[in-house]
């Protein structure tokens, strides 16, 4: 068994891989309500446009909406954004956009960076 085999084994009660349901837990700690309508961005990186540009593609002709980020300052790399608009990340969004962005990842040669999930007005009134 390998050294990150556990960061790929799911857990309950979403289904979440156990890294993602550990960041999760954390943000639940801090006051948000992950079944609380909110804004959140996953990021895939890429080496070249062609790969980024490739990953668009499939993403396209999926249909779904993502921005491709060209390098800039001192980020070298191509960067896929893909964004929920005010919806709650479980039961479901969070594991299906995570499982979304590490085929994407896979098939394109990129690499998986996360999510970030923002907190609502009401959240950050009582932080």
């Amino acid at each position: 068994m390998g050294l990150f085999s556990s960061a790929k084994k799911r857990v309950e009660p979403y289904g979440l891989l156990k890294e993602d349901a550990e960041h999760l837990a954390r943000l639940e700690e801090r006051g948000m309500d992950a079944f609380t309508p909110r804004d959140s961005e996953f990021a895939v990186c890429f080496k070249s446009q062609d790969t980024a540009d490739a990953a668009a593609a499939s993403l396209r002709a999926d249909r779904v909406r993502h921005e491709v980020v060209e390098p800039s300052h001192d980020v070298p790399e191509w960067t896929i954004m893909l964004r929920g608009r005010r919806i709650p990340l479980v039961p479901d969004f969070l594991r299906e956009r995570v499982d979304l962005c590490r085929a994407l990842a896979d098939s394109h040669k990129g690499e998986y960076e996360g999510w970030i999930a923002l907190m609502t007005d009401e959240e950050k009134a009582t932080v």
